[in-house]
């Protein structure tokens, strides 16, 4: 059990005596542009989420090449009028990516990077019309999870120490296929 205890604590002290990289670089956020969300419900009812929203992200820097990028996006009410009623979706959307930088070198004032991740979106669906096409009454009110993938490119441009321009687009690969373009800052910590 001794050697054991040694082994591990003589281990942690090697890895512990590395210095490391590891930390948030940035945070900021921008406007999400999305099109093409869409999710078919019952009885051949679909909504859909081409709206404007606001994206809130952190970088974290893990090593030269790869950074991890959590962010929250919150997209503005998408409402439909009908002669009797109306639907309105609302849209939210949780994604962790993985950017891997084309350019590493850290002279350049600029980044290229392609994004892979994963996806949650979050839509709180309300719809309360009559349908004369179905002729029935629809009351509905649900909050549906479509979890998914993410793949997509981007950049980022350097101002000076303090901020950084970036854009991205992206394709959101779940049961609501979109593609979303999000132009922002970020803020050095």
């Amino acid at each position: 059990m001794k050697k054991i205890l040694i082994t591990l604590i003589v281990l942690t002290a090697i890895i512990g005596s590395k210095p490391v990289r590891a930390q948030f670089e940035s945070f900021g956020g921008g406007i999400a542009l999305a099109t093409g969300g869409k999710y078919e419900y019952d009885d051949g009812l679909d909504y859909s989420n081409k709206s404007f929203g606001f994206d809130l992200r952190a970088v974290y820097d893990f090593n030269k090449k790869l950074d991890i990028v959590p962010d929250i996006k919150f997209y503005l009410p998408n409402k439909t009028e009908y002669n009797n009623g109306s639907d309105k979706v609302t849209a939210f959307a949780f994604n962790l990516n993985l950017h891997y930088i084309l350019n590493p070198r850290s002279r350049d004032n600029y980044r290229v990077y392609i994004l892979g991740g994963a996806h949650v979106g979050m839509w709180q669906i309300k719809d309360d019309h009559y349908s004369d096409v179905y002729n029935s009454f629809y009351d509905i009110n649900e909050f549906k999870f479509f979890p998914g993938a993410n793949v997509g490119a981007g950049m980022q441009l350097s101002f000076n120490d303090r901020f950084m321009f970036f854009a991205e687009a992206k394709y959101v690969l779940a049961k609501t296929n979109q593609l979303v373009f999000t132009p922002g800052f970020l803020f050095y910590l």
